[in-house]
């Protein structure tokens, strides 16, 4: 199974876009499996609560990476797992164990300066380096920055993009926006990603050639 790690400092929006990226990929026909590595347990509430296509296991704990693997389920052996991780500033044991599965870890990070800060503080790009002695191929995972819950205005974003790259991060040219549409998904929500951003977003993974 092909993992994808949604992960970031603090709260960020991740389980929302959880929700939509594990969408978009079912409408594109991929099997999914959607993954709680959060103890708010709100990906799998909103699962539970919604008319979603595909599953949510609750797997919020530091042995992710050995149990996780044990509950596939014949047939997904080839499918695509959307991980939503607890805050790595409060939850680093859990977090590090997802990330030693992770085929794809995507940063989840709104478009502020404040937030660029948080990342630098934890230090992100230290934590999942960390990781990589204790992946079987001894390498972090694939890491890319989505900016997400971004304002309207362009400046910060270009200025956030432009800083990141200098410094070596991956950006995502897609940009998930601060609008109703994502930001009052809750539980009940019905979710269809045609013609959403999570729909260009999978896009742009398939083209970069990030997904199986």
């Amino acid at each position: 199974m092909f993992y994808i790690a949604n992960v970031s400092p603090r709260s960020t929006g991740k389980t929302t876009n959880s929700a939509w990226m594990g969408h978009a990929l079912y409408e594109r026909e991929r099997r999914v499996i959607g993954y709680d590595a959060d103890d708010s347990r709100q990906f799998s509430r909103w699962q539970a609560a919604g008319a979603y296509p595909f599953v949510v296991q609750q797997a919020a704990t530091p042995a992710f990476h050995i149990n996780v693997p044990q509950m596939v389920p014949a047939g997904f052996e080839d499918g695509i797992g959307v991980v939503d991780v607890g805050h790595l500033e409060d939850h680093q044991a859990v977090g590090a164990s997802v990330l030693r599965l992770a085929d794809l870890a995507i940063v989840n990070l709104p478009p502020s300066m404040n937030d660029v800060e948080r990342m630098e503080e934890l230090p992100l790009r230290q934590f999942i380096e960390n990781v990589a002695p204790l992946r079987p191929d001894s390498k972090p995972p694939a890491t890319w920055v989505l900016l997400c819950k971004a304002p309207n205005g362009v400046s910060e974003i270009k200025q956030v993009r432009e800083y990141l790259e200098d410094e070596g991060y991956n950006v995502f040219t897609t940009v998930v926006p601060a609008v109703v549409k994502y930001m009052r998904t809750h539980e009940g929500s019905e979710i269809t990603a045609k013609g959403s951003v999570f729909d260009e977003l999978v896009t742009e993974m398939e083209e970069r050639a990030l997904l199986p």
